[in-house]
């Protein structure tokens, strides 16, 4: 039967969806169903390790977009009508797509298979021809490109003592906003990876006095004018989110929660080019915000609850 996941700041109750329409081959199903999505959040519920839809229409209403668990680092083509995530499968990763609509889950390439080793934050190009993504080889983290039916891997990154993660699309398509560093645990960097040279070119080498290191990723505004990322605060465990304007390199810190100080936050993404969107642990619940860009230090902006990992599009 239908799904429909009506979501409070604190709790939200299910029944499930039907079986629905989506592209692609092999992998495994997904939910589908429910109304069609247009615009809106793509997530991760911490629980069931499951992707889900919420169209903007009404955020209260969530679609079920996957059934096997492991999903985690989704994010949406720029026509909106596509997901691309990472799927953990036992000690191997996967890189697959469904679409929004749900349906059949499409392994694009698996570790599994010999492919590349812990993929992560994939993310298509604006053809929607190729996918980008992170990877693990020769103990670094590595840039890698494939086509959206899994042929024509190739390893983009040339640098030899440079970690990239956290990727994002620039909007014409030349390269990824990365960050970087020297291993996956001290991305203190930020540098733009281009993906026909391969060479990395650097935005920033430092993240300002109050972050220490980033911790999932930095992504672009969809005017490419600024970056949100998120990183932990210097001397603490906690997580916060940063803006950083790409014109004057000035970084400046969104988030904070002066009563919650062990609150963390993760995974920005972008609505529109002034709001900052991201997921948040702060009191004790999973729960997405939205805040202006622009914002300091401030709190606020729900958006959905029992969510984590979001991804909203297609922007313009």
């Amino acid at each position: 039967m239908k799904r429909l996941l009506f979501l409070s700041a604190l709790a939200f109750t299910a029944c499930d969806f039907l079986p629905g329409g989506g592209g692609g081959t092999g992998g495994g199903s997904g939910g589908g169903g429910g109304s069609e999505f247009s615009k809106g959040f793509i997530f991760v519920r911490r629980d069931d390790r499951n992707l889900y839809a919420a169209d903007e229409r009404d955020f209260s209403s969530s679609k079920q977009l996957t059934t096997s668990g492991g999903a985690r680092s989704p994010s949406l083509s720029r026509d909106g009508k596509r997901v691309v995530f990472v799927r953990t499968v036992g000690a191997e990763t996967e890189v697959a797509t469904v679409a929004v609509t749900g349906g059949t889950v499409s392994t694009v390439i698996s570790s599994a298979a010999m492919g590349p080793r812990n993929a992560r934050t994939p993310v298509f190009t604006p053809d929607g021809t190729k996918i980008v993504f992170a990877f693990d080889e020769g103990g670094l983290s590595k840039v890698g490109i494939v086509d959206t039916d899994g042929t024509n891997f190739r390893t983009v990154s040339t640098s030899t003592t440079l970690s990239y993660a956290g990727l994002s699309m620039y909007p014409d398509g030349s390269g990824v906003l990365a960050a970087a560093g020297s291993s996956t645990s001290m991305l203190t960097q930020v540098e733009k990876v281009s993906l026909s040279a391969g060479s990395g070119m650097n935005v920033v080498s430092s993240l300002g006095a109050e972050a220490d290191a980033i911790t999932s990723r930095v992504v672009l505004s969809p005017d490419g004018t600024k970056a949100a990322f998120d990183a932990r605060l210097k001397g603490e465990s906690a997580v916060r989110i940063f803006v950083l304007d790409l014109t004057t390199k000035a970084i400046t810190q969104l988030t904070d929660y002066p009563g919650d100080q062990n609150a963390s936050d993760a995974s920005p993404c972008w609505l529109g080019n002034d709001k900052v969107c991201f997921s948040s642990d702060t009191g004790g619940n999973d729960q997405v915000y939205a805040l202006p860009s622009t914002a300091m230090k401030t709190s606020g902006g729900l958006q959905l609850a029992g969510a984590t990992e979001p991804w909203y599009g297609p922007n313009p």
